[in-house]
């Protein structure tokens, strides 16, 4: 899905019109989503055979929009680890192990989810951030969804 920062849509209006002809656009302000634009068509009832393709469509829009936000959240929390002084950084990193142990201690969580955390959360502060807002390893999405920075704040 196309993006466009809120001045961009502001200042480039016709190509944001363009491009929403060819399917939805995210619109951000924040490094949040705030709107979606489509074109009619796209909300428009379709044939039969049609109304499943455009169910899947809205499926994978919203799901991409979660992905991007999660994606937001993790790259705000990689921030606070390279900026915040490194008491309240190891606190973060601390209750961040203990969500990790507690899915290990109940089998709260998939193996998998638990081995490549761990590692995670044993890396410098730097690299920490680097993988949290990454896909380099095809696992960033799957570890968004399975995070355990639960309360913190962003």
């Amino acid at each position: 899905m196309e993006q466009f920062s809120s001045t961009n849509a502001k200042q480039q209006f016709g190509r944001l019109m363009r491009a929403a002809a060819a399917g939805p656009v995210a619109i951000q302000r924040h490094g949040a989503v705030q709107a979606i634009v489509a074109a009619p068509a796209f909300f428009q009832p379709a044939a039969r055979p049609q109304d499943v393709a455009a169910g899947r469509r809205l499926a994978r829009l919203n799901q991409q929009l979660t992905d991007q936000q999660r994606l937001i959240r993790h790259q705000r929390i990689a921030l606070d680890l390279l900026t915040l002084p490194a008491k309240d950084r190891r606190a973060m990193v601390a209750n961040a192990r203990a969500v990790v142990q507690r899915w290990r201690d109940e089998r709260l969580c998939s193996p998998d989810y638990i081995e490549r955390w761990s590692h995670i959360l044993d890396l410098s502060p730097a690299e920490m951030a680097q993988r949290l807002s990454s896909d380099a390893d095809g696992w960033g999405p799957a570890l968004r969804q399975n995070s355990p920075w639960v309360g913190v704040r962003v």
